[in-house]
């Protein structure tokens, strides 16, 4: 489980807790003192919060021993976990749930041991495939010394490919305004935090970024050789579960 500690307590203990870091120990949340958290400290390469702990079959309604393949409680506790990870996945029949979970159901039966980064990554995938997902096709950025970035973002949307040329204050901004214009959701960035996800100078980079519109805040990840890519994948993906919750709404 992730350290949770004040800006306070994090200016007292930040020797403790950096080498807690620096040793691959535990990742650590900090809040502001309303306890809204502002930021994630995670040890280098490691995946963000708690996601590598393994979970109760049985929760999620697998449990051969007792004849048990499925359940409404084991998919409404799936459905409490993704949201718990900031992917909110609307419920019904043929929704995409039911793809999850029955992927999930696979997932248990093939694994002996089941983890939440598991279940994470597997939402992802089934995620990745459901129609009417914003989808990036292209993206283009230019940088240059003293002068505001571009970035040419394409993205397939529900009537087709459609592409924008926004600046910003650097490729990242200049991507995410493009991406504004292009889909007509302003959300807020809450935080985002980007890392090496493996070593080396070609390291694969891995982006997270919390969204918050119309009082739904949500979480996307998003990986790249390039960080900017990460950047821009993880704001999609965290996108277009605003796109569904608002929808809904």
């Amino acid at each position: 489980m992730a350290s949770q500690v004040t800006v306070s307590e994090l200016a007292s203990r930040a020797a403790d807790l950096l080498t807690q870091l620096a040793s691959g120990g535990e990742p650590i949340v900090i809040v502001d003192e309303n306890g809204r958290r502002i930021a994630l400290l995670v040890p280098h390469g490691e995946p963000l919060g708690p996601l590598m702990e393994a979970i109760d079959k049985s929760e999620f309604g697998f449990n051969p021993s007792a004849g048990v393949i499925g359940s409404t409680s084991g998919r409404e506790q799936l459905s409490s976990e993704l949201r718990d990870m900031g992917m909110p996945v609307p419920d019904g029949e043929g929704s995409v749930l039911e793809g999850i979970y029955a992927a999930v159901l696979e997932l248990c039966e093939e694994k002996e041991t089941v983890y939440r980064e598991d279940l994470r990554k597997t939402a992802e995938e089934v995620l990745a495939e459901a129609p009417g997902r914003i989808k990036l096709l292209a993206l283009s950025v230019q940088t240059t010394s003293g002068m505001p970035a571009t970035a040419e973002v394409t993205l397939e949307l529900g009537s087709g490919p459609a592409m924008r040329r926004q600046q910003g204050d650097g490729p990242l901004d200049a991507a995410i305004n493009a991406m504004e214009k292009l889909t007509g959701l302003e959300p807020t960035v809450d935080s985002f935090a980007a890392f090496s996800a493996t070593p080396g100078r070609d390291a694969l980079a891995e982006a997270v970024i919390e969204l918050t519109l119309g009082g739904e805040t949500v979480m996307g990840r998003g990986a790249s050789s390039d960080t900017v890519a990460a950047g821009v994948r993880a704001y999609l993906n965290a996108l277009n579960f605003l796109q569904t919750t608002v929808a809904r709404a």
